[in-house]
């Protein structure tokens, strides 16, 4: 998979996705949240065969499910998908964590260590939580960032 990234002056980023097949997706994030998806068949340069508009929102949950945050199989090994130089890990919190009774806003997250969501077993799924986020006994958190910095935070958990 080839991914190319183009600066939009006053629009926000382009993000062209060849895969192997030699299919594009094209995904256009706008600087209010928007993005536009298309996508065009191996061969065809003018007119996309989909084309799709997502909010801010919808994207995030797009994001988080190709992610695997929701499913991830078992192809993908226990708990790490690999992102180049980059990881995702699913950090389940167990009765009795020091983390049960935190507020997001007080993870002492290292450098390079971002908190994409939070899975509460029977709740939807929390993207990008907020700080006064609670985390509560069964919670998983679905962390991404470089290995180093997501190695220390589960270190420290």
């Amino acid at each position: 998979m080839r991914v190319e990234e183009a600066v939009l002056p006053g629009v926000g980023r382009k993000y062209t996705i060849t895969v192997q097949s030699g299919d594009r997706i094209v995904i256009v994030v706008h600087h209010s949240g928007k993005r536009e998806v298309q996508y065009f068949e191996a061969g065809e340069e003018d007119e996309p065969t989909m084309a799709l508009d997502l909010t801010d929102e919808e994207a995030r949950e797009l994001g988080a499910i190709l992610a695997g945050v929701l499913f991830h199989p078992e192809a993908v090994g226990d708990t790490q998908s690999k992102l180049g130089q980059k990881v995702i890990e699913w950090i389940k919190v167990l009765p009795g964590s020091k983390l049960v009774g935190k507020r997001v806003g007080e993870l002492a997250l290292p450098p390079g260590a971002h908190l994409l969501a939070v899975d509460r077993p029977g709740a939807p799924l929390i993207p990008n939580p907020s700080p006064d986020t609670l985390l509560e006994t069964g919670d998983t958190l679905v962390v991404a960032g470089n290995r180093e910095a997501v190695e220390a935070l589960k270190r420290t958990l």
